[in-house]
């Protein structure tokens, strides 16, 4: 975290390009929080796992935070306050995520609020949103709408009875249900698809979760004394 002035406290709006039904997320953070921290938070706000290059575009100039064979920046992403954009609500920005997937979060400012504010105010903190983000490296826009279409076809219901019917047999006391080897290999394949599908189906984002991310990432830890 930088320190300066008492900071702003800043409600943004991150809305991921190309997705339906739409994923977005609404935030509040500190501005004397860095680019770098900026791009932490979309992370966790996300899921994602950080494994790819990035860059913001904001008033017309790129930052980001530099990794070794990665893009280059003008600046440390972790010098720059956002305090020195003097964000104004209504204003929109561009955060680009893995080149290769294409994903793009339009970032909007809702509100900024002045006044002085407390220390834990200033924490980042999930205060709403849609949908479940995409998993890290799922393909980019098109490839997750396709992945999603797959996820509910009919093969979900194949593998819902099958899983289905041998729970109910392991309940009523049948000891055999998986002792044919062709019987526990598509119990086990079927298991395995259902819960591949599990991000794809899952119908609420995980705010909590979230937050608790983000407060671990943001809050110093402190020692015995």
């Amino acid at each position: 975290m930088i320190e300066h002035r008492p900071p702003r406290l800043l409600q943004f709006k991150a809305r991921l390009r190309g997705v339906h039904p739409a994923v977005w997320r609404r935030f509040t953070l500190g501005d004397n929080l860095s680019i770098a921290d900026l791009h932490r938070v979309i992370q966790l706000l996300m899921g994602w796992e950080d494994e790819h290059l990035h860059h913001f575009r904001i008033h017309g100039r790129d930052y980001g935070v530099e990794y070794m064979g990665g893009l280059s920046f003008d600046e440390d992403a972790g010098t720059v306050p956002l305090s020195r954009f003097s964000l104004r609500p209504t204003e929109r920005f561009l955060y680009e995520y893995d080149f290769t997937d294409g994903w793009e979060i339009e970032i909007r400012v809702e509100s900024v609020i002045d006044e002085a504010v407390s220390e834990e105010k200033l924490i980042p903190l999930c205060t709403a949103g849609r949908e479940p983000a995409p998993p890290d490296g799922s393909g980019g826009p098109r490839i997750f709408a396709q992945q999603r279409l797959d996820a509910v076809g009919p093969s979900l219901t194949e593998d819902m009875r099958t899983v289905g019917d041998i729970l109910v047999r392991l309940a009523d006391g049948d000891g055999t249900a998986l002792a044919d080897p062709g019987t526990f290999f598509e119990f086990k394949q079927a298991v395995s698809r259902l819960k591949s599908r599990e991000p794809l189906l899952a119908v609420a984002f995980p705010r909590a979760a979230i937050n608790a991310a983000l407060r671990e990432a943001f809050t110093t830890k402190r020692g015995p004394p």
